[in-house]
């Protein structure tokens, strides 16, 4: 009959305390968003600026510090233009392709454009990091009137200088607010640290007396970077497997 040695069962409870670890990334990994969900990046509502022809809100709404609005962007970002003197001002808004947890609801206010045959080319552009990006959207609300603007190009740019042009949108004219929608756009403005989004507006044909373009509520949605539970249940499964094997070997070995 063989005689059985006493031994501490070290490895086994190190294998059992391996397998409390996958389990917790498991659960982690099965409650994790998925990574495939769309985020809010950046998101401007204009409601900061109270009415006024010449100025407004030209700070993107963000999630923490300093607006702490749940319905904001991840990232920081400020929309300029080079529409010359009165050419913007603050005006009434909507709620059209306003964020679902954006809490600026005492207000609604929007971006106005004026749009006379000299704004035509004019544009508003925004820079932001997306180095923890992919698969970007762009939409807004517009509303433009039969004189205002009715054809918006969106252009990239990493370096402010030379842009690359994505492609144009019609802004429908009358009608009131409706959601322009650039998707999906190009991989080339994936992961990286500096993008620039330019919106460029022509076919405008007033005499400029009324701001008759009014664009609010932009969004950039996009994908973040896949969370790295995967990576870590694998390597402790692996961990795990090794660890079953010492054990295994130790007992027979033991058993001799």
């Amino acid at each position: 009959m063989r005689n059985f040695k006493k031994f501490r069962p070290m490895r086994a409870r190190t294998f059992r305390s391996l397998l409390l670890v996958a389990g917790v990334f498991l659960l982690t990994a099965a409650l994790a968003p998925k990574a495939n969900a769309q985020n809010v990046l950046v998101y401007f509502n204009f409601e900061d600026v109270a009415p006024n022809v010449g100025t407004y809100d030209h700070a993107a709404d963000v999630q923490g510090a300093p607006d702490f609005n749940p319905g904001g962007g991840l990232v920081t970002s400020t929309l300029t233009d080079n529409f010359v003197g009165a050419g913007t001002g603050t005006v009434a808004g909507t709620t059209v392709n306003r964020t679902f947890n954006d809490i600026d609801t005492s207000t609604l206010r929007a971006l106005g454009l004026r749009t006379t045959p000299l704004d035509n080319g004019n544009w508003i552009q925004f820079s932001f990091n997306a180095s923890a990006f992919s698969n970007m959207s762009l939409t807004f609300a517009c509303n433009t009137s039969g004189n205002g603007f009715n054809l918006a190009t969106l252009s990239y740019s990493f370096d402010g200088i030379s842009f690359t042009t994505v492609g144009p949108q019609p802004l429908i004219q009358g009608g009131g607010f409706n959601t322009v929608t650039f998707a999906n756009l190009p991989s080339a403005i994936d992961h990286q640290a500096n993008v620039i989004l330019r919106l460029t507006f022509t076919g405008g044909t007033s005499q400029g007396n009324n701001l008759q373009t009014v664009i609010d509520n932009i969004q950039l949605t996009g994908v973040p970077e896949p969370t790295t539970v995967a990576g870590g249940l694998l390597g402790v499964l692996g961990l795990c497997w090794h660890q079953r094997r010492r054990l295994i070997r130790s007992v027979r070995f033991r058993r001799t």
